[in-house]
């Protein structure tokens, strides 16, 4: 009986914590200044060979992604909000980071969060460039390997 309650209550632990994640990406796309882009599974499923304007090839990945969200902002003082709001992420022990990029005055940084079974619920793209600050939450079903080979195309550019 304990390892029942003890699963109800990690289980309802892991639901807030994402719903948490999600109602910050909600607030941020609703901001004034922040472009938002979301994409359901359907309309990745009907479009195979679209162009997210991301510099990422995902479509190795679209039959396992449920949706894609795309925050961004050009405003100085917008991307400093977004900056700031997603540093929770590193506090989060939901999320694992899993690699940081900087490259002259770029910085990329890639969270994920794992599922039961140690396939990736959630991938989170944080670039923060001079003019501009991006935020992509890929979310699904994918695999580390999934993930490894998102980030050769990312090496690679």
């Amino acid at each position: 009986m304990r390892i029942k309650h003890l699963l109800l209550v990690l289980l309802l632990t892991v639901s807030i914590n994402s719903q948490a994640q999600n109602k910050l990406f909600e607030r941020l796309a609703k901001m004034e200044n922040v472009t938002s882009v979301y994409v359901s599974k359907s309309m990745l499923q009907m479009m195979p060979n679209m162009n997210l304007d991301i510099d990422i090839d995902i479509h190795s990945l679209i039959g396992r992604l449920d949706g894609i969200l795309i925050l961004s902002s050009e405003n100085k003082a917008i991307s400093g909000i977004m900056k700031n709001a997603t540093l929770s992420l590193a506090n989060d022990k939901s999320y694992e980071i899993l690699m940081k990029v900087k490259e002259d005055k770029s910085n990329i940084c890639f969270y994920i969060k794992k599922k039961p079974d140690h396939k990736i619920a959630e991938l989170v793209m944080l670039v923060d460039e001079e003019n501009e600050f991006v935020i992509i939450q890929m979310i699904g079903n994918m695999t580390m390997q999934d993930i490894q080979n998102l980030a050769k195309g990312i090496n690679a550019d």
